[in-house]
């Protein structure tokens, strides 16, 4: 399976473009590094068919995360940039009265997945089995009704950011 990585600056119209052209041409895996970080921009792009969005400023272990997670079938969006999902100018802090419905450790991949870690670098820093991890992100997934990894981010920014 081939891995297209597309530098684009363009405006959104121009990347969906883009996107098409690479699409006709039997370009599946497509993710779009882009210096347009706006949460606006990269919901287009994703709607458009790329498989993840990439902001230049990241780290080159965080374009090979996302390689990684496009390449196993999931779409990336930075989880960064969902801590302002709800109001772009403003990132929110997580709110503690959603995490009731969720065990200390549960609540602690979250915040581990919230910030784009891989599973294997949670269980480190919660001291735990990397089975363990994908067991309460399972868990989670199933309470959250969320399909993958970036939809769980997605809806647990937005449970802490309504409280």
């Amino acid at each position: 399976m081939a891995l297209v990585l597309l530098y684009c600056d363009r405006t959104i119209e121009e990347r969906r473009r883009m996107l098409d052209g690479l699409h006709q041409v039997g370009a599946t895996q497509v993710i779009v590094i882009s210096p347009v970080g706006s949460l606006k921009s990269m919901m287009a792009t994703i709607e458009h068919g790329a498989r993840g969005y990439v902001p230049t400023a990241s780290t080159v272990s965080q374009v090979v995360a996302a390689m990684r997670l496009v390449l196993s079938g999931e779409v990336y969006i930075p989880p960064n940039c969902l801590f302002g999902a709800k109001d772009p100018e403003i990132a929110r802090p997580p709110d503690a009265c959603w995490q009731d419905n969720f065990t200390a450790k549960q609540v602690a991949v979250i915040e581990g997945i919230r910030m784009g870690k891989p599973n294997k670098i949670i269980a480190y820093e919660l001291n735990m089995c990397e089975s363990t991890v994908k067991v309460h992100i399972r868990n989670v997934m199933k309470k959250l009704n969320a399909r993958n990894r970036t939809e769980l981010a997605f809806k647990a920014t937005e449970m802490a950011a309504t409280g």
